[in-house]
């Protein structure tokens, strides 16, 4: 079963959305896709933060 998305907004500076978006074009994938990946990057990066909740 796939799981729904959650969608969000967030406030970037013009000049980081035009340089995202022009990395995205020329990779030819999706804003949301881009910055899906990066954010994903950075959880594993913290991810240790989350594992103190469980102990």
């Amino acid at each position: 079963m796939k799981k729904a998305n959650r969608k969000v907004n967030i406030g970037i500076s013009e000049e980081t959305h035009t340089k995202a978006k022009i990395i995205c074009v020329l990779k030819g994938i999706t804003l949301n896709e881009y910055i899906s990946k990066a954010l994903e990057k950075e959880l594993e990066k913290d991810k240790h933060v989350l594992e103190r909740l469980s102990r």
